[in-house]
């Protein structure tokens, strides 16, 4: 099955942001002169970039109000270019594809991103009138590609179908006008993943051509040569291959990047748990990423109820492998957080507990 969160990233195509660590957002953006010439090949100046990384950050995080606020502001700063409403446009359709995971009424966001759509379709079609380079194509596959995911997450799959494969066809023609233009391969690399897990009677009758490997090394590629798309490309790595075409080795640094920069995304976190038990908690690497989630969870971070993230079951058995290889104070730690917890896990770790009290003549 297509999973949406993960094909509504690979339709952002040229969208997100630069740098993953933002610095602060500027909350009282001034309009930015049209003649400072920035150097940036989006056209970005400096104030609008560090408002854009920080919109990234936020959205990826979940925190979906001061996103949208920061693309506003960063409208605001520089209305003729076409990336800072893609930015609002993401975060839209990221919160719309949260609130069908929660069964929760999007009617709201989706109406504030189709109008928001309107606005940069328009916008982004006068753009390839002057420019016509691979750019110019992203920006406007990027949006067809967006507008695509919001309607297949409101119950219009038609629409959304016709919309992806013209989304797919100008990050083609993007992709044609500039050999060097890597952050298309996101957008290529994920249509060509999906709709090769899709089922082959499917994919015929539509008429999909499918590459899951080949879509792999597209994301792979974007995700060392890309410039904004380069750590969406990663994140989606992270997901496909914890969960998917399931290599746990190769997905390990992936998995870890998204958990270490964006661990209010319950998503990211459940992944880190996924890795670990894929990997076997014999390894550092898989008790690093529990240790982490562990001490977020511990911070007093719950995801929401309908994401089931539970780091229970795998700190319980953490704590036996510490106990069996002689840690105790590291095993009574984990044991200590989950004396509160209901059902076998939680019985469990008291027994556990008790045990190790009575022996130290505690």
């Amino acid at each position: 099955m297509i999973r949406p969160r993960l094909w509504a990233f690979c339709l952002l195509g040229l969208a997100l942001a630069g740098p993953l660590l933002a610095g602060p957002a500027v909350t009282n953006p001034q309009p930015v002169s049209s003649t400072a010439g920035p150097a940036d090949p989006d056209g970005l100046e400096p104030q609008t970039e560090a408002i854009l990384d920080a919109c990234f950050v936020d959205y990826n995080s979940l925190r979906f109000d001061q996103a949208e606020a920061e693309a506003r502001q960063a409208m605001a700063l520089q209305p003729d270019l076409p990336l800072p409403i893609i930015y609002l446009q993401a975060t839209l359709m990221t919160e719309v594809q949260e609130m069908a995971t929660a069964h929760a009424n999007s009617r709201a966001v989706a109406a504030r991103f189709y109008q928001a759509t309107r606005q940069a379709i328009t916008l982004e079609t006068a753009w390839e009138r002057v420019h016509q380079d691979g750019r110019s194509l992203g920006y406007l596959g990027v949006s067809i590609g967006e507008r695509g995911m919001v309607r297949l997450f409101t119950g219009h799959p038609l629409a959304a179908y016709k919309d992806g494969r013209l989304a797919n066809a100008k990050l083609l023609l993007a992709r044609k006008r500039d050999p060097n233009l890597a952050d298309v391969d996101l957008g290529l690399g994920e249509y060509l993943y999906y709709c090769g897990r899709m089922a082959g009677l499917l994919r015929m009758i539509l008429v999909l051509h499918g590459d899951v490997p080949g879509g792999i090394t597209l994301l792979q590629t974007c995700g060392v040569e890309g410039h904004r798309c380069a750590p969406l490309a990663r994140l989606e790595l992270a997901q496909i291959l914890t969960d998917e075409a399931v290599n746990y080795e190769q997905a390990l640094p992936y998995v870890r990047e998204a958990q270490e920069l964006y661990p209010d995304n319950w998503n990211y976190e459940k992944l880190a748990l996924e890795e670990a038990r894929g990997l076997s908690l014999d390894r550092p690497e898989a008790r690093n990423l529990v240790e982490a989630v562990a001490a977020h969870w511990d911070q007093g971070w719950r995801p929401p109820a309908y994401a089931a993230v539970d780091p229970g079951p795998l700190r319980l058995q953490l704590a036996g492998i510490y106990l069996r290889e002689g840690f105790t104070v590291d095993a009574l730690r984990h044991l200590q957080a989950l004396d509160k917890t209901k059902g076998k896990v939680g019985d469990q770790a008291r027994r556990m507990e008790a045990g190790i009290k009575t022996k130290m003549g505690l």
